[in-house]
């Protein structure tokens, strides 16, 4: 067998968060009597990748990403004045929201019947990723998770990767990362030295100037590699 562990990340990889996003959004928007409209969601989904772009940079902490993201999203896009109490219930919507990414439940199973050790290590809050995962079916299939909000670091900080692998009973060289985030689980796994596939539906181009070690473009293609190298 070429990699004996597989590592997950969660949110549109394993998990649609995509649409989950948009119906918590929705949720929120519709309790404080605002019309969700399409280009609304759209300008909160590009203001909060770009947040959490600067936690992964390093140059903004989760603390501050919950004090501010609906603060100032409200004030600036609805000239509405809101606590940094909504964005505790727009996590409480979120964490209700567990749509599986086509593929992902039978990939996970046949990885599991061809003997390989599932684990995850996921950016986000920690009470929201793991009632997902519970709610979804996921959680029994995996022997670890980890959440960056227990750690205090989030991916492609290397060190998330050390506290993965400090209890990990597989060693690095044979794990292998598997996400769709490019600055987080490519990158991230290239900064801890382990194997990548980079999970890439919407076949977006690679402008990191990181190469993953494959890419596939959905589970049915992953779920072929993983059944290949289990024979290799």
């Amino acid at each position: 067998m070429r990699y004996q562990q597989l590592i997950f990340d969660v949110d549109n990889t394993l998990l649609n968060f995509s649409a989950g996003e948009t119906v918590a959004l929705t949720t929120l928007f519709e309790k404080h009597g605002i019309a969700p409209t399409p280009s609304l969601v759209a300008a909160y989904q590009r203001y909060n990748t770009s947040l959490w772009r600067q936690i992964e940079a390093g140059t903004l902490t989760k603390d501050e990403l919950f004090a501010k993201r609906f603060v100032t999203f409200f004030k600036e896009q609805l000239g509405q004045t809101v606590g940094p109490e909504v964005d505790q219930e727009y996590l409480g919507y979120l964490g209700t929201q567990h749509e599986l990414m086509p593929g992902a439940m039978a990939m996970l199973k046949q990885a599991q019947r061809l003997g390989y050790q599932l684990g995850i290590i996921t950016n986000g809050v920690a009470k929201v990723q793991k009632s997902r995962l519970s709610e979804s079916g996921l959680a029994p299939l995996f022997s670890s998770v980890l959440v960056s909000e227990t750690v205090g670091v989030e991916k492609p900080d290397p060190v998330i990767f050390e506290r993965f692998f400090a209890t990990s009973e597989v060693a690095p060289e044979q794990s292998i990362m598997i996400g769709d985030g490019l600055p987080s689980d490519i990158v991230g796994a290239h900064k801890a030295h382990l194997a990548s596939v980079w999970y890439n539906p919407r076949r977006v181009a690679n402008t990191s100037g990181v190469t993953p070690t494959v890419t596939v473009a959905d589970h049915q293609e992953l779920t072929d590699l993983l059944t290949q190298w289990a024979h290799a």
